[in-house]
Protein backbone atom coordinates (compact mmCIF):
# COMPACT_ATOMS: atom_id res chain seq x y z
CA UNK A 1 0.00 0.00 0.00
CA UNK A 2 3.31 2.05 -0.43
CA UNK A 3 2.12 3.56 -3.65
CA UNK A 4 -1.63 4.03 -2.26
CA UNK A 5 0.10 6.32 0.60
CA UNK A 6 2.00 8.10 -1.75
CA UNK A 7 -0.46 8.84 -4.43
CA UNK A 8 -2.80 10.15 -1.88
CA UNK A 9 0.19 12.54 -0.46
CA UNK A 10 0.62 13.94 -4.38
CA UNK A 11 -3.09 14.40 -5.06
CA UNK A 12 -3.77 15.94 -0.76
CA UNK A 13 -0.62 18.93 -1.92
CA UNK A 14 -2.53 19.65 -5.26
CA UNK A 15 -4.87 22.63 -5.13
CA UNK A 16 -8.21 22.05 -4.28
CA UNK A 17 -10.60 20.97 -7.21
CA UNK A 18 -14.21 20.00 -7.32
CA UNK A 19 -14.48 16.01 -8.57
CA UNK A 20 -16.40 16.13 -12.01
CA UNK A 21 -16.94 12.43 -11.36
CA UNK A 22 -19.06 13.46 -7.82
CA UNK A 23 -20.65 16.42 -10.36
CA UNK A 24 -21.11 13.88 -13.76
CA UNK A 25 -22.78 11.30 -11.53
CA UNK A 26 -24.48 13.51 -9.31
CA UNK A 27 -25.35 10.31 -6.63
CA UNK A 28 -21.65 8.78 -6.33
CA UNK A 29 -22.20 10.81 -2.85
CA UNK A 30 -21.21 14.24 -1.39
CA UNK A 31 -18.99 16.15 -3.37
CA UNK A 32 -17.03 17.13 -0.27
CA UNK A 33 -17.67 13.55 1.07
CA UNK A 34 -14.69 11.49 2.83
CA UNK A 35 -15.47 8.10 1.07
CA UNK A 36 -16.25 9.76 -2.90
CA UNK A 37 -14.36 6.92 -4.46
CA UNK A 38 -16.95 4.42 -3.25
CA UNK A 39 -19.21 3.03 -6.32
CA UNK A 40 -22.15 4.28 -5.02
CA UNK A 41 -24.30 7.31 -2.55
CA UNK A 42 -25.56 4.32 -0.80
CA UNK A 43 -22.41 2.80 0.06
CA UNK A 44 -20.89 6.01 0.79
CA UNK A 45 -23.52 6.76 3.40
CA UNK A 46 -23.64 3.24 5.00
CA UNK A 47 -20.08 3.98 5.86
CA UNK A 48 -20.92 7.99 7.09
CA UNK A 49 -24.50 9.59 6.52
CA UNK A 50 -22.83 13.09 6.23
CA UNK A 51 -21.32 11.89 3.47
CA UNK A 52 -24.57 12.62 1.28
CA UNK A 53 -25.74 15.92 2.17
CA UNK A 54 -24.79 17.39 -1.08
CA UNK A 55 -27.26 15.15 -3.23
CA UNK A 56 -29.55 16.49 -5.60
CA UNK A 57 -32.82 15.23 -6.79
CA UNK A 58 -34.11 12.00 -6.80
CA UNK A 59 -32.29 8.44 -7.26
CA UNK A 60 -33.26 4.76 -7.39
CA UNK A 61 -30.13 2.52 -7.36
CA UNK A 62 -30.91 -1.12 -8.16
CA UNK A 63 -28.47 -3.98 -7.61
CA UNK A 64 -28.97 -7.20 -8.92
CA UNK A 65 -27.29 -10.99 -8.59
CA UNK A 66 -28.01 -13.85 -9.58
CA UNK A 67 -29.46 -16.44 -6.77
CA UNK A 68 -30.86 -12.90 -4.44
CA UNK A 69 -33.29 -10.87 -4.21
CA UNK A 70 -33.22 -7.67 -6.47
CA UNK A 71 -31.53 -4.68 -4.06
CA UNK A 72 -32.74 -1.50 -3.83
CA UNK A 73 -31.67 2.00 -2.31
CA UNK A 74 -32.87 5.21 -2.37
CA UNK A 75 -31.25 8.45 -2.20
CA UNK A 76 -32.56 12.17 -1.87
CA UNK A 77 -31.87 15.76 -1.68
CA UNK A 78 -31.96 19.45 -2.05
CA UNK A 79 -27.96 20.53 -2.62
CA UNK A 80 -28.14 21.18 1.14
CA UNK A 81 -29.53 18.21 3.10
CA UNK A 82 -29.58 14.61 1.70
CA UNK A 83 -30.84 11.20 2.83
CA UNK A 84 -31.25 7.98 2.16
CA UNK A 85 -32.99 4.28 2.45
CA UNK A 86 -30.73 1.63 2.51
CA UNK A 87 -31.41 -1.92 1.84
CA UNK A 88 -30.12 -4.44 4.47
CA UNK A 89 -27.32 -5.79 1.89
CA UNK A 90 -24.47 -3.54 3.48
CA UNK A 91 -23.78 -5.90 6.13
CA UNK A 92 -21.05 -8.57 4.99
CA UNK A 93 -20.41 -6.86 1.80
CA UNK A 94 -16.99 -5.19 0.97
CA UNK A 95 -17.64 -1.66 1.99
CA UNK A 96 -19.63 -2.78 4.97
CA UNK A 97 -19.27 -4.14 8.55
CA UNK A 98 -18.37 -7.76 9.42
CA UNK A 99 -21.51 -8.93 11.13
CA UNK A 100 -21.43 -11.86 13.71
CA UNK A 101 -22.45 -15.05 11.64
CA UNK A 102 -21.85 -19.14 12.28
CA UNK A 103 -19.32 -20.20 10.22
CA UNK A 104 -21.03 -23.02 8.65
CA UNK A 105 -24.05 -20.35 7.68
CA UNK A 106 -21.50 -18.64 6.19
CA UNK A 107 -19.61 -21.78 3.95
CA UNK A 108 -22.96 -22.78 2.70
CA UNK A 109 -24.13 -19.39 1.39
CA UNK A 110 -20.84 -18.80 -0.19
CA UNK A 111 -20.86 -21.94 -1.53
CA UNK A 112 -24.55 -20.82 -2.98
CA UNK A 113 -23.35 -17.50 -3.60
CA UNK A 114 -25.91 -15.94 -1.48
CA UNK A 115 -25.39 -12.69 0.39
CA UNK A 116 -25.87 -12.17 4.07
CA UNK A 117 -29.37 -12.32 4.92
CA UNK A 118 -30.80 -9.46 7.58
CA UNK A 119 -34.09 -7.78 7.41
CA UNK A 120 -32.05 -4.14 8.52
CA UNK A 121 -33.23 -1.00 7.10
CA UNK A 122 -31.31 1.99 7.62
CA UNK A 123 -32.19 5.62 7.00
CA UNK A 124 -29.42 8.05 6.92
CA UNK A 125 -29.94 11.72 6.91
CA UNK A 126 -26.98 14.34 6.13
CA UNK A 127 -26.73 18.44 6.05
CA UNK A 128 -24.17 21.16 5.23
CA UNK A 129 -23.84 23.32 8.33
CA UNK A 130 -20.57 24.75 6.68
CA UNK A 131 -19.13 25.58 3.23
CA UNK A 132 -16.15 27.86 2.86
CA UNK A 133 -13.81 27.86 0.25
CA UNK A 134 -10.72 26.26 2.05
CA UNK A 135 -13.28 24.39 4.77
CA UNK A 136 -16.87 23.08 5.12
CA UNK A 137 -18.39 20.68 7.96
CA UNK A 138 -21.34 18.00 7.26
CA UNK A 139 -23.31 16.25 9.86
CA UNK A 140 -25.14 13.55 9.59
CA UNK A 141 -27.35 10.53 11.58
CA UNK A 142 -28.60 7.28 11.04
CA UNK A 143 -31.47 5.18 12.65
CA UNK A 144 -31.27 1.40 12.12
CA UNK A 145 -33.54 -0.82 12.95
CA UNK A 146 -33.81 -4.71 13.54
CA UNK A 147 -37.23 -6.63 12.96
CA UNK A 148 -36.03 -9.36 14.91
CA UNK A 149 -35.55 -7.30 17.83
CA UNK A 150 -37.85 -4.44 17.03
CA UNK A 151 -34.83 -2.17 18.34
CA UNK A 152 -34.71 1.44 16.75
CA UNK A 153 -30.40 1.98 17.02
CA UNK A 154 -29.35 5.98 16.54
CA UNK A 155 -26.04 7.12 14.81
CA UNK A 156 -23.88 10.33 14.36
CA UNK A 157 -21.49 10.98 11.60
CA UNK A 158 -19.61 14.15 10.17
CA UNK A 159 -17.27 15.12 7.26
CA UNK A 160 -15.05 18.00 7.62
CA UNK A 161 -12.63 19.04 4.35
CA UNK A 162 -9.86 21.21 5.01
CA UNK A 163 -8.33 22.69 1.74
CA UNK A 164 -8.01 19.57 0.15
CA UNK A 165 -8.35 16.71 2.64
CA UNK A 166 -11.42 15.21 3.60
CA UNK A 167 -11.74 13.91 7.15
CA UNK A 168 -14.85 11.50 8.48
CA UNK A 169 -16.09 9.70 11.66
CA UNK A 170 -19.22 7.98 12.43
CA UNK A 171 -20.04 6.07 15.38
CA UNK A 172 -23.12 3.99 15.63
CA UNK A 173 -25.35 1.40 17.74
CA UNK A 174 -26.27 -1.84 16.64
CA UNK A 175 -27.87 -5.80 17.44
CA UNK A 176 -28.50 -9.06 15.90
CA UNK A 177 -30.17 -11.71 16.86
CA UNK A 178 -28.88 -15.23 15.95
CA UNK A 179 -30.67 -18.61 16.48
CA UNK A 180 -27.46 -20.83 17.86
CA UNK A 181 -29.13 -24.15 16.83
CA UNK A 182 -26.63 -27.16 17.15
CA UNK A 183 -23.56 -25.30 15.53
CA UNK A 184 -20.11 -25.87 17.73
CA UNK A 185 -17.76 -22.97 18.67
CA UNK A 186 -14.58 -23.70 17.10
CA UNK A 187 -12.88 -22.01 19.73
CA UNK A 188 -13.99 -23.83 22.52
CA UNK A 189 -15.38 -27.04 20.75
CA UNK A 190 -18.43 -26.86 22.83
CA UNK A 191 -21.99 -25.84 21.16
CA UNK A 192 -22.43 -22.39 20.88
CA UNK A 193 -25.74 -22.60 22.63
CA UNK A 194 -24.18 -24.04 26.09
CA UNK A 195 -21.42 -21.35 26.01
CA UNK A 196 -23.99 -18.76 25.57
CA UNK A 197 -26.22 -20.35 27.74
CA UNK A 198 -29.07 -19.95 25.17
CA UNK A 199 -30.50 -21.05 21.89
CA UNK A 200 -31.16 -17.40 20.72
CA UNK A 201 -28.42 -14.96 20.88
CA UNK A 202 -29.11 -11.11 21.40
CA UNK A 203 -26.20 -8.93 21.47
CA UNK A 204 -26.11 -5.02 21.17
CA UNK A 205 -22.65 -3.07 19.86
CA UNK A 206 -20.84 -0.56 18.71
CA UNK A 207 -19.54 -0.10 15.27
CA UNK A 208 -17.16 3.24 14.72
CA UNK A 209 -15.89 4.18 11.26
CA UNK A 210 -12.72 6.70 10.41
CA UNK A 211 -11.94 8.04 7.36
CA UNK A 212 -9.81 10.45 5.08
CA UNK A 213 -9.86 11.38 1.96
CA UNK A 214 -8.90 13.46 -1.32
CA UNK A 215 -8.92 14.07 -5.10
CA UNK A 216 -7.85 16.06 -7.82
CA UNK A 217 -9.53 16.41 -10.83
CA UNK A 218 -11.06 13.09 -11.80
CA UNK A 219 -8.95 11.04 -9.33
CA UNK A 220 -10.12 10.01 -5.52
CA UNK A 221 -8.55 8.48 -3.42
CA UNK A 222 -9.97 7.30 0.31
CA UNK A 223 -8.74 5.33 3.31
CA UNK A 224 -11.49 4.23 6.05
CA UNK A 225 -11.33 1.99 9.06
CA UNK A 226 -14.55 0.20 10.83
CA UNK A 227 -14.07 -0.73 14.24
CA UNK A 228 -16.31 -3.57 16.12
CA UNK A 229 -16.02 -5.27 19.47
CA UNK A 230 -18.40 -7.97 19.91
CA UNK A 231 -18.90 -10.31 23.10
CA UNK A 232 -19.97 -12.85 20.88
CA UNK A 233 -16.03 -13.35 19.39
CA UNK A 234 -13.11 -13.33 21.63
CA UNK A 235 -11.15 -10.76 19.63
CA UNK A 236 -12.24 -7.48 17.98
CA UNK A 237 -12.63 -6.83 14.19
CA UNK A 238 -11.08 -4.52 12.50
CA UNK A 239 -11.26 -3.39 8.72
CA UNK A 240 -9.18 -1.09 6.62
CA UNK A 241 -10.25 -0.27 3.25
CA UNK A 242 -8.38 1.51 0.47
CA UNK A 243 -10.42 2.67 -2.45
CA UNK A 244 -10.09 4.73 -5.94
CA UNK A 245 -12.05 6.49 -8.23
CA UNK A 246 -11.22 8.03 -11.99
CA UNK A 247 -13.79 9.25 -14.06
CA UNK A 248 -13.25 9.27 -17.85
CA UNK A 249 -15.82 10.60 -20.27
CA UNK A 250 -19.20 8.61 -19.20
CA UNK A 251 -17.21 6.50 -17.50
CA UNK A 252 -16.37 5.78 -13.81
CA UNK A 253 -13.82 3.14 -13.08
CA UNK A 254 -13.45 1.82 -8.77
CA UNK A 255 -11.20 -0.16 -7.40
CA UNK A 256 -11.17 -1.30 -3.86
CA UNK A 257 -8.82 -3.04 -1.44
CA UNK A 258 -10.21 -4.31 2.12
CA UNK A 259 -7.64 -5.87 4.31
CA UNK A 260 -9.89 -7.29 7.29
CA UNK A 261 -8.79 -8.87 10.78
CA UNK A 262 -11.60 -10.65 12.57
CA UNK A 263 -12.97 -13.58 14.37
CA UNK A 264 -15.07 -14.68 11.41
CA UNK A 265 -14.25 -18.24 9.56
CA UNK A 266 -12.01 -18.17 6.45
CA UNK A 267 -12.78 -20.50 3.62
CA UNK A 268 -9.37 -21.77 1.90
CA UNK A 269 -9.69 -24.88 -0.40
CA UNK A 270 -13.66 -25.19 0.60
CA UNK A 271 -12.47 -25.55 3.72
CA UNK A 272 -13.33 -23.80 6.85
CA UNK A 273 -10.22 -22.48 8.64
CA UNK A 274 -9.00 -20.32 11.47
CA UNK A 275 -7.51 -16.91 10.14
CA UNK A 276 -7.89 -13.64 11.26
CA UNK A 277 -6.51 -11.85 8.08
CA UNK A 278 -8.60 -11.98 4.77
CA UNK A 279 -7.50 -9.84 2.19
CA UNK A 280 -10.21 -9.16 -0.72
CA UNK A 281 -10.49 -6.53 -3.62
CA UNK A 282 -13.35 -4.91 -5.03
CA UNK A 283 -13.80 -3.38 -8.77
CA UNK A 284 -16.09 -1.90 -11.34
CA UNK A 285 -16.75 0.20 -14.01
CA UNK A 286 -20.24 2.20 -14.66
CA UNK A 287 -21.30 4.27 -17.79
CA UNK A 288 -23.82 6.93 -17.90
CA UNK A 289 -26.14 6.65 -21.14
CA UNK A 290 -28.09 10.10 -20.33
CA UNK A 291 -28.68 12.43 -17.65
CA UNK A 292 -31.07 9.81 -15.96
CA UNK A 293 -29.96 6.51 -16.75
CA UNK A 294 -26.67 4.73 -14.92
CA UNK A 295 -25.41 1.34 -15.35
CA UNK A 296 -22.50 -0.55 -14.58
CA UNK A 297 -21.10 -4.24 -13.26
CA UNK A 298 -18.94 -4.81 -10.10
CA UNK A 299 -17.14 -7.84 -8.85
CA UNK A 300 -17.17 -8.83 -4.90
CA UNK A 301 -19.50 -6.38 -4.16
CA UNK A 302 -20.90 -9.18 -1.25
CA UNK A 303 -17.55 -10.82 -0.64
CA UNK A 304 -18.14 -13.95 -2.71
CA UNK A 305 -16.03 -13.46 -5.75
CA UNK A 306 -19.20 -12.26 -7.58
CA UNK A 307 -20.35 -10.31 -10.28
CA UNK A 308 -23.47 -8.28 -10.19
CA UNK A 309 -25.10 -5.44 -12.21
CA UNK A 310 -26.09 -2.29 -10.94
CA UNK A 311 -28.80 0.12 -12.40
CA UNK A 312 -29.19 3.75 -10.99
CA UNK A 313 -32.02 5.85 -12.33
CA UNK A 314 -32.32 9.33 -11.36
CA UNK A 315 -34.59 12.29 -11.71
Amino acid sequence: MKLFILLFLTLASSSHAEDSHCGYFKYCGSSKSSSKSYPSSSSSANFNPSTISNIKGIGVETLFQPNNPLGFNLVTGNGKVGGAVISPTMENSFFGNRAIEIDEVYMERREDKKRYKTKKINLALGANVLNKKNYSLDLGMSLKRNPDIKKINPGVGATLRLWNINFGAYVFKDDTAIELKNYVNPYSGNLYSLDKSTNLYEESFIVSTFSIGTSYKNLSLDFGVIGTKYKFYPEDTFIRIYSLAYNYNQFLFNLAFRNESSSNAKVVDGMLTIERTKKDFYTGVQYMFNKHVVAGIGYNNFLLNEWSMTLTLFL
